[in-house]
């Protein structure tokens, strides 16, 4: 059984690559490292996937458990209400309900779902589509990564397994404003309920600041966070940019209406709460600006205040490492999502070439020479044995020869001494051995004994089996045969003998009679 696993959360952000690595064990998580690129020009696949492979190399990730995300703009997030919570009815009727909603052929998408609400006859239930050919491709960029994940979750959704570690009560809208998108998870009493993503983010800032000034977009880039754009004075100027900012707080208030799990707007609910994160985050004011735009309470994601919990970022920026930090927690035991579109046709399927990895080289050497050890352990335990029983062998010849030394030995004397042993308890029980020492012939010998010399009596059959000794007796009267009955009653031995059996008079006016004497003596015959 694993005890403890190593997990990692891959962010793969237009921008930067991040990861989060975390060992998962019966303590709880552990922080390993946290590691950052630049992802500039890789906008290709193939080029994405040398990017990727060249990040894992270069810092040694595990990719053993990894769970990435597939960007919300090549999925579909879906809030659905049926009238019964049945996991059973859920799984047939959630298809029926997804494929009357989109415009492409059911067999041409991968659907997961999660129950994230609901009572006895009420289900509410989130569920993320994706195309079959964004998955395979997906898998296949990753796989010339030589990095495939065993958990692709929906992006958006998979930011609620922050609820595991940061302190996220009540109603809570986590944005990540990354650089070209912004994805929105909603939680509520830390269970992720709804997500989704929009096509707009830092990057069209930038633009916006690189065509107000006639610059380039790296110097755009860099002016983004060393200008005040949110300031009062400077409005004129950075229309462009804070055109483009009200346009993220609209999509927020969108977010917050229309995955709204109850009748009304949540921007009005009293415990409703914007947490920041993400690259544009870091833009000064910017949280400022989005409360007094949206009317909601607004902050930037914070490290919590345990410092177990605050250790797992290992003093990484939360706001660019909170999305890896959720997706490292998707593949441990305290994952709050549960979506992965790897099913069917795309199932993870394990590659244990990491056994051969440089970590467990050690391990594997000391399994293979325990392996050996054992081998030559039973080898030399059969030697020894077999040793054993040769000697064994010799002795029970040994004795065979002196019990029976006319007798050749035979190739099994101990088989043939349980025979012979066997046999001789038999004749023994023939002859009825039994207390006193006397045998049947004993027995029929002190008979005759007992037997008054002018007491004539025939014995005409005499039969000895293991219970009882059976004599057919021939007379001249029945006053004989009385006679013999109080002789035998005189004799203790014989107090349980039987004269009366099958009596019969012959025409010469002799008589036949029965004896029976029991070899089964009770102590106080003997």
């Amino acid at each position: 059984m694993v005890v403890t696993k190593t997990v990692l959360g891959l962010d793969l952000g237009s921008h930067s690559l991040k990861a989060v690595e975390l060992r998962s064990g019966l303590r709880g998580l552990e922080p390993l490292q946290v590691r950052m690129q630049e992802a500039s020009g890789a906008s290709q696949d193939d080029a994405l996937g040398d990017t990727i492979r060249q990040f894992i190399d270069r810092h040694d990730l595990s990719t053993e458990n990894t769970s990435c995300a597939l960007s919300g703009q090549r999925t579909s997030n879906r809030r659905l209400e049926f009238p019964f919570r049945d996991r059973k009815k859920l799984a047939q009727a959630i298809p029926f309900e997804i494929e009357g909603a989109m415009p492409f052929d059911f067999d041409d998408l991968v659907v997961d779902w999660q129950l994230v609400a609901g009572e006895r006859n009420h289900g509410v239930v989130a569920a993320s589509v994706a195309q079959k050919q964004d998955v395979s491709d997906f898998l296949e960029t990753m796989e010339a990564a030589g990095c495939s994940p065993r958990v692709l979750e929906a992006e958006g959704l998979v930011l609620g397994n922050l609820a595991a570690v940061f302190d996220l009560p009540g109603i809570r809208l986590l944005a990540d404003l990354g650089h070209r998108k912004t994805t929105v998870c909603l939680c509520v009493d830390g269970q992720p309920v709804a997500g989704r993503t929009v096509p707009v983010g830092g990057m069209a800032i930038s633009e916006a600041i690189a065509k107000a000034g006639n610059i380039d977009l790296e110097e755009a880039e860099r002016l983004k966070y060393e200008t005040a754009l949110f300031d009062a004075d400077d409005a004129a100027t950075h229309a462009g940019a804070l055109a483009v900012v009200d346009r993220i707080a609209r999509e927020l208030v969108r977010s917050l209406e229309s995955l709204d799990p109850s009748a009304g707007s949540m921007t009005t609910h009293p415990d409703c709460e914007i947490v920041l994160m993400g690259g544009t985050a870091k833009l000064t004011g910017i949280e400022a600006y989005l409360e007094a735009r949206i009317g909601v309470p607004t902050r930037r994601i914070r490290l919590p205040e345990d410092p177990e919990k605050a250790a797992l970022l290992a003093g990484g920026d939360p706001l660019l490492l909170a999305p890896a930090l959720a997706l490292a927690i998707r593949s441990t035991g305290q994952t709050l999502s549960h979506f992965n579109f790897r099913q069917d046709e795309f199932s993870f399927r394990s590659n244990y070439a990491w056994l051969l990895g440089p970590q467990l080289r050690p391990t594997l050497g000391l399994a293979l020479t325990c392996l050996i050890l054992t081998g030559v352990s039973g080898a030399v335990s059969l030697q020894l044995e077999a040793s054993r029983a040769r000697s064994l062998e010799r002795q029970m010849a040994h004795r065979y020869s002196l019990l029976f030394p006319n007798q050749t030995v035979p190739s099994q004397p101990l088989a043939a001494l349980a025979q012979e042993v066997t046999s001789a308890r038999e004749r023994a029980n023939f002859l009825g051995l039994y207390g006193g020492n006397l045998s049947a012939l004993d027995l029929l010998t002190l008979l005759s004994e007992r037997i008054p010399q002018d007491l004539t009596l025939k014995f005409d059959e005499v039969s000895i089996d293991q219970n009882v000794i059976r004599i057919k007796v021939a007379a001249q009267n029945y006053e004989a045969q009385d006679r013999l009955e109080n002789v035998l009653k005189a004799e203790p031995v014989f107090a349980n003998a039987d004269v009366t059996g099958s009596a019969k008079r012959l025409k010469d006016g002799s008589v036949t009679f029965g004896l029976s004497i029991p070899l089964a003596q009770s102590d106080e015959n003997l």
